[in-house]
């Protein structure tokens, strides 16, 4: 019992470090085993896998559902209008520092935008958005 708690305490450790949806499942699958600790350990691995797997398919779903609830929530952001209050080059790219929704975004373009300059949000690229400039 003690070697599934720390298996899902570790897993559910590196979920934590990686934001990704990588091993929850695992962990998932870890602590759902700790009661069958009197079974062979052979047994334990299929019920680690077989619940890992189920859940896998569970949790993936409702994430999936979750995301897409959040993607239209993030394209609420699309059209607004924001003033350039930085810019920062790195390498051959320019990025430019605004403010929306009181949150400090970094933002690209393919267009040249100087600081004080309004420009519109065409869409999200990444974690950046995308300007464009103000008719």
């Amino acid at each position: 019992m003690l070697i599934w708690f720390i298996a899902g305490l570790v897993l559910l450790g590196v979920e934590l470090l990686t934001f990704g949806l990588i091993s929850i499942w695992f962990a998932l699958g870890a602590f759902l085993t700790m009661p069958f600790y009197n079974l062979a350990l052979e047994h334990q691995f299929y019920i680690f896998v077989g619940t890992s797997l189920l859940s896998l398919i569970l949790v993936r779903k409702m994430a999936l559902k979750y995301f897409k609830t959040n993607s239209k929530e993030l394209n609420r952001i699309t059209e607004k209008e924001v003033t350039i209050e930085d810019i920062t080059l790195k390498g051959n790219q320019t990025f430019y520092t605004v403010y929306l929704d009181g949150k400090i975004w970094e933002a690209i373009s393919s267009d040249d935008f100087k600081i004080g300059e309004n420009a519109i949000v065409q869409k999200i690229v990444g974690n950046k958005l995308f300007l464009i400039k103000k008719l």
